[in-house]
């Protein structure tokens, strides 16, 4: 990457990194969501850990 960018190239920069970190945010809430109980008990969340990050929008961490 140049050392020297300019603020409109850093800025949409910045912006794909942050869809990107949404995107999988959002795909990795729905893969938990379809996840059965056993599944769920194999990786350790409770149904109320589940239920809050599945909750969260796709902005929140």
């Amino acid at each position: 990457m140049p050392a020297m960018l300019s603020a409109r190239s850093r800025a949409a920069l910045h912006l794909g990194r942050l869809i990107a970190t949404w995107r999988a945010r959002h795909v990795e809430r729905q893969q938990l969501a379809a996840m059965d109980h056993r599944a769920l008990r194999d990786i350790g969340p409770t149904v109320a850990d589940v239920r809050s990050e599945i909750g969260k929008p796709f902005w929140r961490s």
